[in-house]
């Protein structure tokens, strides 16, 4: 299975055949972009519903001070302009941080999707509860971890977030295309904290980062610094599921 997208919403309802060839067909339109590159900007209304189908993006906000705030990373198989509604003008700007393949599906498409397929509708609604609870996690992150923990916390949901679809995690290593000052944005730290931080996670033989790949060498002993449990990630919301088969 190849659609990134597809192997994200299977991790989220249980989706049958029928219900694969409607996501693969939805994902036809398809172009590459390079690295440094907007995905959206702020100001743009949603356009499309957009699907990373291979790839990493950052999606951020740019404070008066110039600062910037990374406040969700999308990986392959995630989606951005996820609610036409929320907003008639994004507020924040999404830029890849490597070289990526994205799918534009048009809203309408999406809803006849969802129409005829309860599975799809399911998947959908759980994947949306699973953005909100990683929101929620980043929050706390920030809020309430010391920076050796939110350090730890954060490559512990990279890797969880990649191995669950397959879809890069092999053997603890992944593809790793954050600099330190991305690291820092996310995180709400200085580069030369990030540095210290990585450093102590290495000489710890906790991880190996190299040439932008990241290798856990200790999975458990990462997830006990994080205090990491990824029931956040993995569940799925049993209310929207019954709301969404028996709508």
């Amino acid at each position: 299975m190849s659609n990134a997208f597809l192997r994200r919403l299977q991790t989220r309802a249980n989706l049958q055949e029928c219900d694969a060839r409607i996501i693969e067909d939805l994902c036809h339109k398809t172009r590459k972009i390079s690295s440094k590159n907007y995905l959206s900007r702020g100001g743009q209304g949603a356009l499309s519903f957009s699907v990373l189908l291979s790839g990493w993006a950052a999606r951020y906000q740019i404070v008066r001070n110039g600062g910037r705030q990374i406040t969700q990373l999308l990986l392959p198989g995630d989606s951005f302009d996820f609610d036409p509604y929320s907003s008639e003008e994004a507020v924040d700007e999404i830029v890849t941080l490597c070289d990526c393949e994205i799918a534009n599906i048009s809203y309408a498409e999406i809803d006849r999707a969802i129409e005829v397929s309860p599975a799809i509708r399911s998947a959908m609604l759980s994947y949306g509860c699973m953005e909100n609870a990683i929101f929620a996690s980043w929050v706390v992150n920030i809020g309430r971890r010391d920076a050796y923990e939110r350090m730890a916390h954060l490559i512990c949901e990279l890797h969880h977030r990649l191995a669950i679809d397959d879809a890069g995690a092999v053997d603890g290593e992944f593809q790793f295309p954050l600099t330190q000052e991305d690291l820092a944005d996310v995180l709400g730290l200085t580069p030369v904290h990030i540095n210290r931080k990585l450093q102590m996670l290495r000489e710890n033989d906790v991880i190996r980062l190299r040439s932008k790949w990241m290798t856990v060498l200790n999975l458990p002993a990462l997830k006990k610094i994080a205090g990491f449990n990824p029931a956040y990630l993995t569940s799925q919301n049993s209310v929207q599921e019954r709301w969404a088969v028996n709508a």
